[in-house]
């Protein structure tokens, strides 16, 4: 959301909130014997009432609508010997990236990565050449990038999953090249 956008809704629950306070006090007869006088020839307290007391409830669910969030972090803290290390889960999307790139067989491979319990956890997702093993390719995809991402950054890697999305629809020599 941006700044715009937040000065804008936050502008907007100000003003509905004044608006409900003041509807639910006109439907409750707080004003003056002016104010009631008019409200008293409309049979409208009860609504006004409820309309006020709703647009309050609305006002104060956009107003307070970011307290008790807690901010997703998109990178996991390691303690080195002289501070904290932090390693951005797009540098470790990028080294899946690199180890699956070189599998015999993958083709657009990409890769997300996601907070787990113990480390991270891979989502791979990647087309695969025609004529080849899809079931041993992925675990051979699972093996190899986990092991690349756990040696060069130091972090455990929970799980990989591997998702085949469909066949390439091109061979650029990285096929088998045997029978």
């Amino acid at each position: 959301m941006s700044i715009l956008d937040r000065i804008l809704l936050f502008l907007l629950s100000i003003a509905s909130l004044c608006l409900g306070v003041a509807l639910a006090l006109v439907g409750a007869n707080v004003f003056g014997p002016d104010v009631q006088a008019y409200v008293e020839m409309s049979p409208v307290n009860v609504v006004a009432i409820v309309a006020g007391v709703i647009i309050v409830l609305i006002a104060l669910r956009f107003l307070f609508y970011r307290v008790g969030r807690t901010p997703t972090t998109d990178y996991i803290a390691l303690t080195g010997d002289h501070g904290q290390i932090r390693i951005s889960f797009e540098t470790l999307r990028q080294l899946a990236n690199r180890r699956g790139n070189q599998v015999r067989g993958a083709q657009e491979f990409d890769t997300r990565i996601r907070q787990g319990q113990e480390g991270v956890v891979i989502l791979v997702r990647m087309q695969v050449l025609p004529d080849i093993d899809i079931a041993s390719t992925s675990r051979e995809v699972q093996t190899v990038v986990k092991e690349y991402v756990e040696q060069h950054s130091g972090i455990t890697v929970e799980q990989v999953f591997v998702h085949v999305t469909e066949l390439s629809p091109h061979k650029q020599g990285k096929a088998w090249s045997g029978a």
